[in-house]
């Protein structure tokens, strides 16, 4: 039961940031000078979901809720034992990201490329976490950077077994080259700023 309701709070935090995120993608997308209706878009909105996805699990701090409270945990896998189920939360939370990266942005074809950006996003979070009640902790960046690696290798491989061309419908513009910070500042703003206001007015028209 708790699995469930955890689960229905994420998908719910997702459906009501997407809401307002859909339309600002849409734009981007429009001002690049993009097919709005197409795969890539597809992939994009997914992506986009993903890392609201990881806002809501992560619990990031926003201008209505935030305190200075900083716990590290700096030595690797003390808790694998207890609770091996978080390592594998973790795990499965970033894989889709390694997926979708190569199928939207050239340079993401490249693994490197894959764990640069998945290693910033998380030091992002875990700094972000010291503003929060949360342990920011060495064991949430090895897993998510093991998430990402897997994701991408799902995608990789068969696309070189098969000669597929990724990214989906490569395009040589802004938002090929930059989209993917683009679309995190958006969401980080939205998050931040927005997300603590719209969420509860969400919850509150539902209710």
């Amino acid at each position: 039961m708790y699995l469930f309701s955890r689960f229905f709070g994420i998908g719910m935090d997702c459906l009501s940031s997407m809401i307002l995120l859909t339309p600002a993608v849409l734009v981007i997308l429009k001002l690049s000078g993009r097919k709005i209706v197409s795969a890539h878009t597809v992939f994009l909105l997914l992506y986009v979901c993903v890392l609201a996805g990881i806002c809501s699990v992560t619990g990031l701090p926003n201008i209505k809720y935030n305190s200075f409270d900083p716990t590290l945990n700096l030595v690797p896998m003390t808790d694998l034992l207890n609770s091996p189920e978080q390592y594998l939360m973790n795990i499965l939370m970033f894989l889709p990201v390694g997926f979708l990266l190569p199928l939207l942005w050239d340079q993401y074809k490249d693994l490197k490329q894959v764990l640069i950006f998945s290693c910033f996003l998380t030091l992002f979070i875990e700094i972000a976490q010291v503003f929060t009640f949360r342990t920011t902790d060495i064991d949430d960046l090895l897993t998510n950077l093991s998430g990402a690696v897997i994701g991408y290798l799902l995608v990789s491989l068969p696309a070189k077994k098969r000669n597929l061309l990724l990214p989906v419908g490569i395009r040589n513009d802004y938002e090929e080259g930059h989209g993917q910070w683009a679309y995190l500042l958006l969401l980080i703003f939205q998050q931040f700023f927005i997300q603590p206001y719209w969420s509860a007015f969400f919850w509150d028209t539902l209710l």
